[in-house]
């Protein structure tokens, strides 16, 4: 056994050139060698939330490079991250023949989670282009990343992981019973869910300073659900309010960050967000448009059954109603872009309307009456004399 211990660290020094990392025992000086901790950065999921627990079942990737000539220093392979585990007691290399040992420079450290998503990295970081691209992402599952530059010398490397996408964790309709929509008794069918201009298929770009970004897969791909059956909200105890979007904690609803400037590392696909006026359309539609908001294929109707009236779509087929989600100015939570690391749930109160058409106008507006005046009388005084 020992034979065999002693066989495998000659391979490993002549890989490093290192012969001073090995002490009278022939054992490595673990306190020399490039080593790792990781840190998610906010909870997220792939299959659940990631947590450091949750990183502990599967592996990450990582490469450096030194700091003075800015060439790639540890990795394997074509450019290719060296792939780290856990061991049950800390992170270590899951190949030991991959191991490097520090250099006198400091270094620049660039990781993603999970390592089977088989990032590529370029030879150098000397400029903002793109140094770790993780390719044909999908967002089927959670993605991190991680960057630390001009490390000294450490024991281990401490990695944070920030999270390449942002959620859409849930969305309720509901119908509240002091809005006229309520009262009238109207009722709304959804169908199909989906948010318009949002992007879930392409890649991530990591640039030297480890901020990350986005190419758009094309054709573009949104973010949408086909509801299992339709869902209908409508005015009594059990319909009043319904959960069209459930994700939790579980591993759906990603997609890309929209915001146009940094936010948790990352700078997203900078598309704006409706704001629900029909100023902003400038004569044109939302379908044309590049807006993110909500659009429903849904029936909106009121009536008996045996005399409805409908609003959106008709007794045999669906429409579309469009809904900006922006949030209330005074919504201390209301939103302007979408940000990686963030999970976002959706309560859309359908008070005295449903939404908006594709020309951004309102679907619903009730026709109401005031009384501007009552006109007098006129005393007519009629005399007869006979």
């Amino acid at each position: 056994m020992k034979k065999i211990l002693f066989i495998a660290l000659g391979a490993l020094l002549a890989t490093s050139s290192c012969t001073s990392e090995v002490n009278e025992e022939g054992f490595i000086d673990k306190a020399n060698t490039i080593s790792f901790n990781a840190y998610p950065n906010k909870s997220r999921a792939l299959g659940s939330d990631v947590t450091s627990e949750i990183m502990k079942g599967d592996n990450f990737g990582v490469v450096g490079y030194t700091n003075n000539d800015k060439k790639i220093y540890l990795y394997t392979g074509s450019y290719a991250a060296v792939e780290q585990t856990w061991d049950g007691d800390s992170w270590e290399y899951k190949n030991m023949s991959d191991l490097r040992f520090w250099p006198k420079d400091k270094m620049d450290f660039y990781a993603y989670f999970p390592y089977t998503d088989n990032a590529t990295f370029a030879a150098t970081n000397t400029s903002s282009d793109v140094v770790m691209t993780i390719p044909n992402v999908n967002c089927s599952h959670d993605v991190l990343f991680a960057y630390v530059g001009n490390q000294p010398k450490t024991d281990r490397v401490p990695l944070t992981f920030y999270h390449a996408f942002a959620k859409m964790k849930g969305l309720v309709i509901e119908m509240p019973a002091n809005g006229m929509l309520y009262k009238s008794g109207c009722q709304i069918e959804v169908k199909n869910v989906e948010f318009i201009n949002t992007s879930t298929k392409g890649t991530i770009n990591v640039d030297n300073d480890g901020v990350a970004s986005y190419t758009i897969a094309s054709p573009n791909v949104t973010l949408k659900k086909t509801l299992d059956s339709p869902v209908t909200v409508k005015n009594d105890s059990e319909n009043y309010s319904k959960l069209l979007i459930n994700n939790g904690t579980s591993a759906n609803g990603y997609f890309f960050a929209t915001n146009s400037t940094k936010v948790n590392d990352v700078v997203g696909t900078r598309k704006a967000m409706w704001n629900g006026t029909k100023d902003a359309l400038n004569s044109s539609k939302l379908s044309k448009k590049s807006f993110v908001c909500l659009k429903l294929t849904c029936k909106v109707w009121n009536g008996a059954d045996n005399n409805k009236y409908y609003y959106v779509g008709g007794n045999d087929n669906y429409g579309e109603i469009f809904i900006p989600l922006t949030g209330s100015s005074s919504d201390p939570n209301s939103v302007t872009a979408f940000d990686a690391g963030k999970r976002y749930t959706y309560k859309i109160v359908m008070k005295d309307n449903v939404g908006y058409t594709d020309e951004g106008d309102p679907i619903l507006t009730p026709i109401l009456f005031t009384v501007n005046s009552v006109v007098g009388w006129e005393d007519i005084e009629v005399t007869i004399t006979l």
